[in-house]
């Protein structure tokens, strides 16, 4: 069986956060903390910072039927965050990608859940479209 959403973007979101963690702290032993590509430590850390909140605000949702629901709430909130004026290009980045990760497990999510009403409707029944 696999984890609820849930779980699954919450731990997907905390070892982002650690792989963004570690590659800040090999950066700043580095000669020059520059990267030849990707963020530099500084940026490193505050992406990780924001992935460790984004980890936090789906943790916030208790499992159960409404999960889906809560979960969906989270997007217009990670929304506003990536919109912010202050938010930094790479911190936006996190929230907006956020964002979209959500909306896919959810769409994924309500997949089966179609097939099974397909399914109930009989093999050969057509699909409404309305």
């Amino acid at each position: 069986m696999s984890p609820s959403p849930r779980r699954y973007l919450a731990g997907r979101f905390r070892a982002d956060a650690a792989a963004l963690h570690r590659r800040a702290e090999l950066l700043a032993g580095t000669r020059d903390g520059r990267p030849s590509g990707g963020p530099d430590a500084a940026a490193s850390t505050r992406m990780a910072v924001a992935c460790e909140t984004v980890a936090a605000m789906v943790e916030a949702v208790t499992d159960g039927a409404d999960e889906p629901a809560a979960l969906a709430a989270l997007i217009p909130l990670l929304e506003q965050r990536a919109a912010a004026s202050g938010a930094e290009g790479n911190e936006r980045a996190v929230f907006a990608g956020a964002a979209t990760r959500l909306r896919e497990v959810l769409a994924a999510e309500a997949q089966p859940s179609q097939r099974e009403e397909g399914d109930a409707r009989g093999a050969g029944a057509p699909r409404r479209r309305g």
